[in-house]
């Protein structure tokens, strides 16, 4: 009877143990989950390995998207809470009809990966609205359509505008035609940081690198 009983004893201790340490084991996901605290901030090598895990997905949500003949830009980045948000700029008139489609086809792709929904934030904004600056960002389609639209509206003429990041840096692109002086150029150079600035972003983690290299056609 004593043995059975240490017995017993021994088997609910063991569980209480295991318990215990499954919750704590889980409880750093879990709570950021359920609550707004903020996970720490990731570094720049960090984002570089999101951006390569999720890249696929980004692709191919992308892909499928534009099958459907719909108007967007999509952009992610990590959240507070360590979910991923994919942020979809639409045009102005879109309906709620055509909004939800989109959430939808966006989570069929994210299911057909074997991911779980749970883990991502669909948000939805107007092209030219700056969302509100919660994630970290991976990628800045939306800032640079907007920086291409004011650059267009300024009569820069032909250039093109690319963007990457690096372990040290948001690196920014700007190629204008050979004919463009050092004064185009830095115009160039003060409409890009003050569309960073719009969208709430801090110009001191850009690079901006404004050249004037193209040809132009004859």
């Amino acid at each position: 009877m004593f043995i059975k009983r240490l017995f017993t004893l021994w088997f609910l201790l063991l569980s209480i143990v295991c318990g215990a340490f499954f919750f704590l084991a889980n409880a750093p996901i879990q709570y950021a989950e359920k609550t707004n605290v903020s996970m720490p901030q990731p570094s720049n090598d960090e984002l570089l390995r999101y951006i390569q895990q999720y890249q696929f997905l980004i692709s191919e949500i992308s892909y499928t998207l534009r099958k459907e003949s719909y108007s967007f830009l999509l952009d992610y980045g990590i959240l507070p809470n360590g979910k991923i948000e994919l942020l979809v700029s639409l045009p102005d008139k879109v309906d709620h009809k055509t909004k939800q489609h989109i959430e939808e086809t966006m989570l069929d792709v994210i299911k057909a990966n074997e991911l779980n929904p749970i883990s991502f934030q669909i948000t939805l904004k107007q092209l030219y609205e700056p969302a509100e600056a919660i994630s970290t960002r991976l990628s800045y389609n939306d800032v640079m359509a907007n920086l291409f639209e004011v650059m267009f509206a300024e009569n820069f003429g032909t250039f093109s505008i690319d963007h990457s990041m690096t372990s040290e840096e948001i690196q920014v692109r700007i190629n204008l035609t050979q004919e463009k002086n050092h004064k185009a150029k830095k115009k160039a150079q003060q409409l890009a940081e003050d569309t960073i600035k719009q969208y709430q972003f801090d110009v001191e983690t850009f690079s901006i690198d404004v050249q004037n290299t193209m040809k132009t056609l004859d």
